[in-house]
């Protein structure tokens, strides 16, 4: 379900939602407030309080964060900036392409179950941490402007419903070029061109900006869409009702930055967390499972259901990867010299003309896949339907 924040049930909606996610004739159904620590929090380091005092409703929404801000208070590092840019969030100029976004049409592009912060109401109930959040198009005129802050910080971009690079599918149905012009790689609305292009139009906007030479680069996944998984799913813990609860399939995660490993696959094991745990040592900041709100928490839920995984995995986790084994420790100490912007740039022309690489997919980058390497080509049914929304009876 959508945040609170910005619902139709939110007396005071300071944040957007998209109205098509409440035209259910069963009305609008929303998550409760979220109040458990994030990175929004430990970012703020020893300006917590600071950060938190333009709270508009603290009883509720710092309930369960009042010992975790003390402890930030006393031994938080310097604040660290961070933001969060997301397709169709923002006022950018209205396209033909990306849809409306006044407040009759709005934000068509914008998926408001994608965008973390603003189910915490001590992200969406503060000015000062609501100015975190930005459309996607602001990333990109902050790279070409120099408006990211010259401390650095976490920068997070995502997709949407629709594009602003005006590109459509590489598809002769004509439903499929007006129902899949998403550009976050979802199957039900995306197209998987579009989806790289906008990774490939961040990168190089990244690369080709002042910022390259600091950048780490992750693109992940959040869910595998069903995707085949040789490998079973490792058991986390166990649940209230004592049956084991797993990991999904595997997804991918890449890293981009000019202190990279290169042609290298790491085979350490990570998760979500890991993403978390790489901010975490990277900027210094507090383990969010460290945190005393959070500690007692883990305690709870060994004492209620006897495992002691409850609660975040950035600390107290060995097994769970900080991400830096995709550093090359020579190039981080300065022995050997960082990678250079061209490393990473793909051509413009190569990005958005449809089909990419005159869509010859695999052959671009030499690589044959397995099955047909072993004369394997899989027959296609004829009722085979990869894009759903076009047919539905099929």
């Amino acid at each position: 379900d959508d945040p609170f924040w910005g619902s139709p049930l939110d007396p005071d909606p300071k944040v957007p939602v998209n109205p098509h996610d409440f035209t259910s004739p069963h009305g609008a159904h929303v998550q409760i407030n979220q109040t458990y620590a994030s990175l929004a929090l430990t970012t703020a380091g020893h300006a917590i309080r600071r950060e938190t005092a333009h709270d508009e409703n603290p009883r509720l929404d710092l309930a369960d964060v009042r010992q975790d801000i003390a402890y930030l208070a006393a031994h938080g590092q310097k604040p660290v900036d961070w933001g969060w840019y997301e397709e169709g969030y923002g006022k950018a100029v209205s396209t033909a392409h990306e849809g409306p976004t006044d407040a009759d049409g709005v934000h068509a592009a914008y998926i408001t179950h994608h965008n973390g912060p603003q189910y915490f109401g001590y992200v969406a109930n503060n000015p000062a941490e609501r100015d975190h959040l930005h459309g996607a198009s602001a990333f990109f005129t902050a790279l070409k402007t120099g408006g990211l802050p010259a401390t650095g910080g976490v920068f997070y971009l995502k997709g949407g419903y629709l594009n602003d690079m005006g590109l459509t599918p590489d598809n002769p149905s004509a439903k499929a070029r007006r129902n899949f012009r998403g550009d976050d790689d979802h199957p039900a609305y995306s197209d998987s061109q579009i989806s790289e292009a906008f990774v490939a139009r961040a990168v190089n906007a990244i690369a080709r900006s002042r910022y390259w030479k600091h950048a780490a680069i992750i693109i992940t996944w959040d869910d595998s869409e069903g995707d085949y998984d040789h490998v079973p799913p490792p058991i986390v813990v166990k649940g209230p009702d004592h049956e084991p609860l797993t990991f999904g399939p595997r997804v991918p995660l890449i890293v981009i930055s000019p202190y990279a490993r290169v042609h290298q696959i790491s085979h350490t094991v990570g998760s979500q967390a890991s993403v978390v745990k790489f901010v975490d040592k990277v900027f210094g900041l507090t383990p969010l499972a460290l945190l005393p709100d959070e500690m007692k928490g883990r305690r709870l839920g060994l004492k209620e259901f006897g495992e002691a995984n409850v609660g975040p995995a950035d600390a107290i986790t060995p097994d769970t990867t900080d991400l830096m084994t995709a550093f090359d420790p020579a190039r981080l100490d300065g022995k050997a010299r960082p990678l250079p912007p061209s490393y990473a740039i793909i051509p413009d022309h190569d990005i958005t003309t449809l089909p990419q690489f005159g869509g010859k997919g695999c052959q671009a980058d030499g690589i044959v896949p397995t099955d047909v390497a072993k004369g394997i080509h899989t027959k296609i049914p004829a009722d085979f339907n990869p894009l759903p929304k076009t047919n539905p009876s099929a």
